[in-house]
């Protein structure tokens, strides 16, 4: 299980596939428009808040994001009742709510759920949009990916069960220097992901980030080019030790000079006793003759 990982590793090579893991969801639902409305989730929606002090969100966006939740996980009939909510309802109490997310997450999800039609789960995701470092995002799939957490619950003391779980494996990420899953709503992110990945029969991408596997590929090379080259010098080394004759074979092939110098006084040697033999047979025929 991903979430039981403490290796940066599995966490960031799985969020890089969140893209892929989108297109065969949306593929899935066959509904094309929660390609945008998660861009606009993910990046235009968050850009926005920042820009507002105090922060809020008014009543067209409650509606686009609550088509993003559905779209994205699974269908509820409370779009009609949220979508009931007055503008400047919506207004005020979001703003409230901003306002506690840092000192107090419960209270903050606690006041979001005034809103009609907005319970943990939407609430959480308005609060993320706005403040990702701080609150993870309430998804069915997400909650089923982290250990420990019992029945899935749509309350309050539920999401803050998981949501304490999320922010301290984010913590821990982060303390291990992640550039991509470090924070609760990027980590609930990854979770979503895996899960998809799983379910979809996605193919994952090697454990570990690129540079771990440009690293790991030049070592690899240099490796195999040590050792290609110890075999070539062995051989190398073999080669020349047959065409090479040993010091041994040298003294059998050429012979010292002392030896050369010998040779032609043995010979002389064994001519002259050849001689002396030859003539000491002449000498015995003669005396045998009458």
């Amino acid at each position: 299980m991903l979430f039981d990982s403490s290796d940066i590793a599995p966490w960031e090579a799985v969020i890089a596939q969140y893209p892929e893991a989108l297109q065969h969801h949306s593929a899935n639902k066959k509904d094309d428009s929660l390609l945008a409305l998660d861009e606009w989730y993910q990046t235009t929606l968050p850009s926005l808040l920042c820009t507002r002090n105090p922060k809020y969100i008014n009543a067209k966006e409650l509606q686009q994001l609550m088509s993003w939740k559905l779209k994205r996980g699974k269908f509820r009939p409370n779009f009609k009742l949220a979508a009931s909510n007055a503008d400047p309802d919506v207004k005020r109490i979001s703003q409230e709510a901003f306002k506690l997310v840092s000192s107090d997450l419960r209270a903050s999800i606690t006041k979001m759920s005034e809103l009609k039609g907005v319970g943990p789960a939407t609430a959480s995701a308005i609060l993320c949009a706005g403040e990702p470092s701080k609150v993870p995002f309430m998804a069915d799939e997400t909650m089923d990916s982290v250990p420990g957490l019992g029945a899935i619950a749509y309350t309050i003391p539920y999401y803050i069960k998981f949501a304490t779980k999320v922010i301290e494996k984010a913590a821990q990420l982060k303390a291990k220097r992640s550039t991509t899953v470090n924070s609760p709503h990027l980590v609930e992110k990854a979770l979503w992901t895996d899960y998809m990945l799983s379910k979809y029969g996605i193919k994952r991408t090697a454990l570990g980030s690129t540079s771990t596997s440009k690293a790991s590929t030049t070592s690899s090379s240099s490796s195999k080019a040590t050792k290609a080259g110890k075999v070539e010098t062995h051989a190398d080394q073999k080669k020349d030790s047959k065409e090479k004759p040993t010091g041994r074979e040298n003294k059998r092939k050429a012979p010292s000079k002392e030896s050369t110098d010998k040779e032609p006084a043995q010979s002389g040697k064994r001519a002259r006793t050849a001689e002396g033999t030859a003539a000491s047979r002449s000498t015995r025929s003669t005396r045998s003759r009458p």
